[in-house]
């Protein structure tokens, strides 16, 4: 009963509750009742309620179901769904519950058209559960002994009633206790789990309006476990310096679960991953040799697992662990240039060398010093001179001549193929044609036509123009089918003097120049 209001009027009042010293619940007596009392009604279904007057109270306060009123909370329902059945009892139909709200209450206009209460019902209008859907569970391994069984499931439409769901599992001949979700109702965590033997598995859902089933789900448990990823991953090197060995321990010994492994591996630095192919690690193992590494790099790991035969799930990735694979020598030559200074005397030169610096995966280890060889090729009773430098430059005095230069790098393994420098006394061979610029964003294009004889590089010199510095040179290698590259580091508003050199088998063509711009004012063009 939602609530009952008991109007007492001895002697000077109409009264709805009659006065009776022979009561068992004391003097006053309930005039009428609502029936069915506080019902639970399907959403959009046909319902109907009877209020009844006691016939004492007929007698005694001259009331008759004519005069009974239907509200809702504090709205009158229409008389087109009253029906008067007898001087006790109306009826209310509404084809529809989902206009109810609670109270539903029945009333009488008495004497005077005064309003009064005999009854109310608390309605509770909602849903009947669906059948639970898309039932899935995963075995969790949360220590070295200890499985946890996760189950979800799609619970269907809200029923807007207090709906209770529970997760059941049993064995062919034994039923375990219910899972009673907490806080949710679509998910549930079986704390213990056993394996090799077939469970089968379903969700029940039940409410005021009915009971519904989900399909069960028949599985051994061994075949749907994400066990932990590997620990205590370690990562050494080989022999070989392309090779790194990686070890670690499984949490799953081979009696309950045998192992098959993805290996993920990253230069440090990089965001992309590479892995070894699944068919490599697709049996029982503990360590792993990984090969076809860059030399004298640094890379991360990381490994996880499932079941060999691939029934389950696979684990988190492991931790992240690095190695460096051991030193080789370096692959390639350092790239080399000149810059010549005549000024002091024509017949007596200043030779800048520069080179750059390898890059790591050409070094392959830390260079620990550079070999410049010098020959004479004007005079070949000159003896051969040798320098060992640990910068990136190195200046000669050298009189007017031919000249080769070679250039090797050397680390802990050994040295470099040589680069090799051709310094001609005069460049006589044909220059680059049609020299041009154009900005591209923040980099400056430089293009040319090549000659026509081979050409094996080119070499792009840059500098700042200045009134008050010198023009410092910066340069680059270009190989001998480009036809134009990108600058970088160019500063808008400043102008570049910039030259192009081809370089042949057996010389050097002269320099083109040209000045160029990133960005220039409006008022300098």
């Amino acid at each position: 009963m939602f609530s009952r209001w008991n109007w007492v009027a001895c002697g000077f009042y109409l009264v709805l509750n009659i006065c009776s010293p022979d009561a068992s619940s004391g003097l006053v007596q309930s005039c009428g009742h609502i029936i069915p009392e506080s019902p639970v009604l399907a959403l959009g279904s046909n319902f109907t309620a009877l209020c009844i007057l006691n016939e004492s109270c007929l007698d005694f306060g001259n009331i008759y179901a004519s005069q009974i009123i239907w509200k809702i909370k504090n709205r009158l329902v229409p008389k087109e769904q009253y029906r008067e059945i007898n001087r006790t009892v109306s009826s209310v139909t509404f084809n529809d519950t989902s206009s109810l709200a609670t109270p539903l209450t029945c009333n009488i206009l008495a004497d005077g058209q005064i309003e009064q209460n005999i009854y109310g019902i608390t309605v509770t209008v909602g849903l009947a559960p669906e059948k639970p859907k898309n039932l899935s569970c995963i075995v969790h391994q949360v220590s070295k002994l200890t499985y946890v069984m996760n189950c979800t499931w799609n619970p269907g439409r809200h029923t807007f009633l207090d709906t209770q769901f529970r997760l059941r599992y049993s064995w062919p001949e034994e039923v375990f206790p219910d899972c009673i979700p907490k806080d949710v109702n679509n998910s549930c965590t079986v704390p213990d789990i056993q394996f090799f033997v077939n469970t089968e598995i379903w969700v029940e859902a039940t409410n005021a309006l009915g009971k519904a089933e989900s399909d069960p789900l028949v599985v051994d448990p061994i075949d749907i476990v994400k066990p932990l990823p590997p620990q205590n991953v370690s990562v050494s090197s080989g022999v070989l310096p392309s090779v790194l060995i990686l070890s670690w321990e499984n949490w799953i010994s081979d009696a309950v679960m045998t192992l098959k492994y993805n290996i993920r591996y990253r230069i440090v630095g990089d965001t992309n991953w590479m892995e070894i192919p699944s068919e490599d690690t697709a049996s029982p193992r503990t360590s792993f040799i990984v090969q076809g590494l860059r030399p004298y790099t640094e890379y991360v790991f990381s490994i996880r697992c499932m079941k060999e035969d691939g029934e389950g799930y696979w684990s988190d990735w492991s931790e992240e662990k690095s190695g460096i694979t051991l030193e080789a020598k370096p692959s390639k030559g350092p790239p080399i240039w000149r810059i010549i200074d005549t000024s002091h005397s024509p017949a007596f030169w200043t030779v800048h060398l520069l080179w750059k610096a390898l890059k790591p995966f050409e070094a392959n280890g830390v260079i620990l010093q550079y070999e410049v060889t010098v020959r004479d090729k004007s005079s070949l009773s000159s003896p051969v001179k040798k320098y060992n430098v640990t910068s990136t430059n190195h200046t000669l005095q050298l009189p007017e001549g031919t000249y080769e230069v070679t250039l090797v790098a050397r680390n802990s393994v050994g040295a470099s193929p040589p680069s090799v420098l051709f310094i001609p006394a005069s460049n006589t061979k044909a220059p680059v044609k049609n020299l041009r610029t154009l900005p591209k964003h923040d980099k400056l294009w430089v293009g040319w036509t090549a000659p026509n004889s081979f050409v094996l590089k080119y070499v792009i010199e840059w500098c700042l123009v200045s009134s008050s510095s010198d023009c410092i040179i910066e340069w680059q290698i270009a190989q001998g089918d480009a036809q134009g590259v990108d600058l970088k580091g160019i500063k808008p508003f400043k102008c570049y003097l910039i030259t192009v050199y081809p370089l042949y088998a057996d010389g050097q063509g002269s320099g083109q120049s040209v000045k160029a711009y990133l960005k220039q004012d409006r008022k300098y063009k």
